[in-house]
């Protein structure tokens, strides 16, 4: 939507500056820029923005979601989208809480044309509480016990080096492995690491790997 007005949140200040670029050159008025949470909610009252571009991880303190929990209560009818490496937002912390109704995700290596912005910055401004689809679904149904072991392969550790962590037997950490391997529906193959599988895919739906 030309002329759509767009506060742009991202702690990564070559990511923050590249968004603003991208949107100005769609011809989308970018009125203000933060790095930080604190920021964002210090800006938001002064500019008047329709939509915020919120990145999910901004580091130590509130992430993407928490922010525009912030943000829809200073200014209901804000359009919302979440931008993230990560394919699926329950990748970035066990539990993580649902954003507020309407709020639009996006993986950033899924946004291969930038006028996928201008799609979902006008879908947003048009209806900012429309029920969305919230992430892609690119991970299977798992329980925070599942995502954490499989977040510890992904870093290289031991199945003895989990079960040390977290207090359990090696049999109860092979027993959630095992379980990861149906989730992600690999089958048994010889030839081929299965922990080394579930690590890369773990990186692949991070953002990490490609």
């Amino acid at each position: 939507m030309i002329g759509a007005r767009v506060l742009v949140v991202d702690d990564d200040p070559f990511t923050l500056t590249t968004l603003s670029a991208a949107l100005q050159y769609l011809r989308i008025d970018v009125v203000g820029q933060a790095a930080t949470a604190r920021d964002a909610l210090a800006t938001q009252p002064t500019i008047d923005a329709q939509v915020a571009l919120l990145d999910l991880d901004l580091g130590p303190g509130p992430n993407g979601i928490d922010l525009a929990h912030a943000l829809r209560i200073v200014q209901p009818q804000l359009g919302l989208i979440i931008l993230s490496t990560y394919r699926d937002p329950r990748l970035v912390a066990p539990g993580i809480g649902l954003p507020p109704t309407g709020t639009g995700y996006l993986a950033k290596g899924d946004v291969t044309d930038v006028h996928l912005l201008r799609e979902q910055i006008t879908s947003v401004v048009r209806d900012p509480r429309k029920d969305r689809r919230w992430s892609n679904d690119a991970l299977p149904e798992l329980s925070h016990l599942q995502l954490d072991v499989l977040r510890s392969l992904a870093t290289g550790m031991s199945t003895q080096a989990i079960a040390t962590e977290r207090g359990v037997s090696v049999k109860a950490v092979e027993q959630t492995i095992t379980r990861l391997y149906d989730a992600f529906d690999m089958p048994r193959d010889p030839e081929h690491n299965q922990r080394v599988r579930l690590a890369r895919a773990y990186l692949e739906l991070s953002g990490k790997l490609t």
